[in-house]
């Protein structure tokens, strides 16, 4: 099959990995010539795990051509950060192929998620995959396990086909909308568990059971129509990655915060894109993060100027001691 790919980031090259030892041919776009002319030379990005070869013999197209993505791919996948989705994909209308978001966040401004996104621009065939899956460990093909939220067992099927192997396995799911909605949340609870990690592990297990229930109370009113299994690893399993795991960024961003670092000054030490910053700043136009606490101390320290760190302390530990019996 061949497969459309778009984005080089850590997420993009893992996925190019999965996607070329299963076989498929893959047209891909990058967001700079010269990684694109690493990967024709050499099979290597220059910067995102440079030691791994991609073998080029599999890769039909690579660079910043959309329109050259597009042509004989029987499925798109879409790796982005979620603030670069509208200004590359804006460029040329999208085909009407199978599409499968793995963007986790929203796009800039509001509430709009990649799947809405795509959907107005006339994409018919959109599924989701999302699931505790750090690039990192996908690129060495450790066990992961990742949902597919589509509501029909055929779009399911087709993703199974594109991406299934012995070490990255797929679980479908019909609740596709609050499946997006998790990869959101959780890069945002994510950045709270960073500042509490400082505290030491019995702060950070405290906070992850009260996080999970708050995150699940926002879910419930965001998707009223739908009820995830909450407790599976497109779910949980995606929130417990996130908060814990020393790769995930948002948690390293959190700890930065906790530092002193003010938002901005943390995101130019991490020096790559942390999702739940910029997720808390869109969630900002939802006039209910208000009513969550956790959600809206993360939200508010993302736009403080001064001090963001004593604006999650407080927060948390108000949190905490309103719970008798968690």
């Amino acid at each position: 099959m061949t497969v459309g790919l778009i984005g080089a980031g850590s997420w993009g090259c893992a996925l190019a990995a999965v996607l070329l030892e299963k076989g498929h041919r893959v047209r891909w776009w990058v967001h700079k010539e010269e990684i694109a002319q690493s990967l024709i030379e050499r099979g290597m990005h220059p910067s995102v795990f440079p030691e791994y070869v991609f073998p080029p013999a599999q890769i039909a197209y690579v660079g910043t051509r959309l329109k050259e993505v597009w042509r004989g791919a029987e499925a798109i996948v879409l790796a982005l950060p979620s603030r670069y989705v509208p200004e590359v994909l804006e460029e040329e209308p999208l085909p009407a192929r199978l599409w499968v978001s793995c963007t986790k966040g929203l796009l800039p401004g509001g509430l709009l998620r990649p799947s809405q996104y795509l959907r107005e621009k006339g994409v018919q065939a959109v599924v989701i995959l999302s699931g505790p899956s750090h690039a990192e460990e996908v690129i060495l093909r450790k066990p992961t396990w990742v949902a597919v939220g589509t509501p029909e067992r055929s779009l399911y099927e087709r993703g199974a086909q594109l991406f299934s192997q012995p070490y990255f396995h797929l679980l479908w799911s019909r609740a596709w909308v609050s499946l997006e909605w998790v990869g959101v949340l959780k890069n945002i609870y994510a950045i709270g568990m960073g500042v509490v990690s400082l505290w030491g592990d019995n702060a950070r297990a405290a906070l992850a059971a009260v996080a999970l229930r708050e995150m699940q109370e926002v879910l419930q009113m965001l998707v009223p129509e739908e009820e995830p299994p909450f407790l599976s690893p497109g779910w949980t399993g995606d929130f417990l990655v996130t908060a814990f795991s020393p790769y995930s960024r948002n948690q390293r961003f959190g700890q930065l915060l906790a530092q002193g670092y003010t938002a901005l000054a943390a995101l130019q030490k991490l020096g790559m894109v942390a999702e739940g910053y910029y997720a808390a700043q869109s969630l900002a136009s939802w006039a209910e993060y208000r009513r969550f606490p956790l959600l809206r101390a993360v939200v508010e320290a993302i736009q403080s100027q001064s001090n963001p760190s004593e604006v999650l302390r407080q927060a948390v530990v108000n949190v905490m001691e309103s719970f008798s019996d968690i």
